[in-house]
């Protein structure tokens, strides 16, 4: 019996310069054997990468995490007949033992670009209490759900990319794959079976009801019956078509019945039914009356899952909308399809752990700076969040420079903040200050500009002609809050036409002339909220979330990072990454202030535009998650990204 699969991906540029910057890495993580062999080819870092990734595919095909076992533990060799394989010592072979796995089959490819690795745990099965263990957690004493936390949801953001495809790539892949749609089906009902026993703690005197409906999913789920009749489950199939209202009484709910073929406004007639009390429910690919594209529910309800098992590859309505709700647990099967098209995947801890840099040991404050333009009058509290977030995530210095009404007065308000001591404060004046901030901003690594600066005209065309100098001197950039509207006012022409930018050393270009090519450049981030979306785009982003960002950040050509509780970063060239680290606790004023200031502080550390602005949202949503369920503030949020940015690192030893 399959005891578990594991599935590893590694970037394999990230890891070439993880191992350039701790050269003693390899000893630790390679027996003097891989080392040998590694270093005797050509290339000898694709081959450290991919088995990296084997092992820590082995630990998920084990249920475990990194630090369960010595990286020695896990020794990548080759069979008598050439095949990889595996060889275990120490707490791996023990806890293998433990587990009653009996052997690993590991299959591993790579190029010069990523390395790959899949393991399957071979076993004897589920040891009795440990099934029933999960089974009492999962219902709790009282007999609830527990929270999503409970159930496991940070699993899925652990480790390194997980690819995203549409259901309309899923069925591209799915056609062109070699194998038979048969064997495709007796896969995915054979990781079905297994994980539906692993909910179910066991066969004996078990009752499983598979809900089908007509398609591939509805196959999945027959197949899965079968094999869980042979090992002695008492299984019903109900036909979605003449389902009752409440499901007949067992311990399992096999939802099987739409998959991610289900569309929220499909005129198919779905009226979700109530799983029996006290059962468990499985999803297969997506909880049944969730969309697979855009995660909106249908209007007759939704069959709400304890886990959801999904093949190869996430969906996006796994992740957003009513489905981010309903899912449970995910779990991901490898079933053997190429998803290696996928241009947009679900971003975990080790893929951002690999991106971050250390300090040199000759580095100076310069190296790392950056330069805050923000904090109008009266809001002068979302410059002072934003200097203390890229304080709290890295930058070396900050200079946060201010348009005052009078430099001589101190501005109303500003005696109720308290600015961080470290941020070097510079007074700018009312209007025409683009020239003061340009006069130099080489100096910086990044900038960060429009946070609290409000929106009179004069301070938007201050704000336009930085970013137009910004841009010719190549300086990376964050453009969050009331620098969008500039953005979006200039763009759309609504300043009056032809008024020149002024104060800076573009002049005499006109504002009603310039368009996103003149004002913004491959370095910019773009971090609106679906309001700022709108007035940037023209129109809300809409429930297809990932394809809105995408749209947006090919028509400005910079990196757009669309907040929400699942937060989709896109570049220009279409390549996607979903945070989903974020939660309610993020609902506050201020945090985005916060979450622009850990981007530019990234930016200066020197990670691409694209990369900073994906980290810098899971780093982002795990503050938040350190903090209070009620009564977390955006203040709050700096002082935990150390920890954050603590716990990233361990993962990298």
């Amino acid at each position: 019996m399959i005891r578990g699969v594991g599935i590893d991906l590694v970037d394999v540029d990230r890891f070439r310069r993880t191992l350039a910057r701790r050269p003693g890495l390899i000893e630790r993580l390679f027996t003097p054997s891989e080392r040998a062999y590694c270093l005797e080819r050509n290339d000898p870092t694709e081959r450290f990468a991919v088995r990296f990734a084997a092992k820590e595919a082995t630990l998920k095909s084990m249920g475990v995490g990194i630090g369960a076992v010595e990286w020695h533990d896990i020794e990548v060799g080759r069979s008598p007949e050439g095949r990889p394989s595996l060889d275990l010592s120490g707490r791996a072979a023990t806890l293998a033992g433990e587990l009653g796995i009996v052997r690993f089959e590991l299959s591993m490819t790579h190029t010069s670009t990523m390395a790959q690795a899949e393991v399957i745990a071979i076993g004897e099965g589920i040891p009795a209490r440990r099934g029933q263990a999960r089974m009492a957690q999962w219902r709790g004493e009282v007999g609830e759900r527990p929270p999503l936390d409970a159930l496991g949801a940070g699993e899925l953001i652990g480790g390194e990319l997980i690819p995203i495809v549409t259901p309309a790539e899923m069925n591209d892949i799915d056609r062109e794959a070699p194998e038979p749609v048969e064997e495709l089906i007796a896969r995915a009902g054979s990781a079905l079976a297994r994980h539906a026993i692993r909910m179910l703690g066991g066969t004996y005197g078990r009752r499983v009801v598979v809900l089908v409906g007509k398609g591939n999913n509805g196959n999945d789920g027959r197949d899965a019956a079968r094999r869980l009749t042979r090992r002695g489950v008492r299984v019903r199939i109900v036909d979605v078509a003449n389902a009752p209202a409440v499901l007949p009484s067992c311990d399992l709910v096999i939802d099987a019945a739409f998959g991610s073929g289900f569309r929220a406004d499909d005129s198919r007639p779905f009226v979700a039914p109530l799983a029996p009390a006290g059962a468990l429910v499985l999803a297969v690919d997506i909880p049944s009356g969730v969309d697979g594209l855009t995660g909106q529910a249908g209007t007759a309800g939704v069959m709400t899952a304890d886990e959801t098992i999904t093949f190869a590859a996430l969906k996006p309505g796994l992740l957003f909308a009513d489905g981010s709700r309903s899912v449970g647990r995910i779990i991901v099967a490898d079933i053997g399809l190429d998803v290696s098209r996928a241009s947009a995947h679900l971003l975990g801890a080790t893929a951002v752990a690999g991106w971050l840099t250390e300090r040199s040991p000759d580095a100076h404050k310069w190296n790392s700076a950056v330069c805050v333009v923000a904090g109008g009058p009266g809001m002068e509290g979302a410059a002072a969040l934003v200097s203390r977030a890229a304080l709290r995530a890295g930058a070396g210095y900050v200079r946060l420079s201010v348009p005052t009404p009078d430099p001589a007065v101190t501005p109303a308000g500003t005696a109720a903040v308290q600015l961080p001591i470290e941020v070097v404060r510079r007074r700018l004046p009312p209007v025409d200050w683009a020239r003061d901030v340009l006069a130099d901003l080489e100096r910086f690594r990044s900038l960060i500009i429009g946070n609290g600066l409000g929106l009179a005209p004069a301070t938007s065309e201050s704000t336009i002609a930085v970013l137009v100098g910004a841009r010719a001197l190549g300086i990376p950039v964050v453009v969050d809050a009331d620098g969008l509207t500039a953005l979006a006012t200039a763009i759309g022409g609504t300043l009056e036409p032809g008024q020149p930018v002024s104060g800076n050393a573009v002049s005499g270009n006109a504002v009603s002339g310039l368009g996103f090519a003149d004002i913004l450049g491959p370095n910019t981030v773009l971090t609106p909220h679906d309001g700022e979306f709108a007035r940037l785009d023209g129109s809300p982003p809409g429930p297809d979330r990932i394809a809105a960002a995408r749209r947006l950040a090919e028509r400005t050509g910079a990196v757009v990072l669309l907040k929400g509780p699942s937060t989709v970063i896109a570049s220009p060239a279409g390549d996607v990454l979903v945070s989903t680290t974020g939660d309610a606790r993020l609902a506050t004023a201020g945090t985005g202030d916060v979450l622009a200031g850990i981007i530019g502080a990234l930016l200066a550390a020197g990670l691409d535009p694209f990369r900073a602005a994906a980290a810098g949202a899971f780093i982002h949503g795990r503050a938040g998650a350190l903090g209070w369920r009620y009564g977390t503030v955006a203040g709050d949020l700096p002082w935990r990204i150390p920890a954050v940015r603590a716990a990233l690192d361990e993962l990298l030893f």
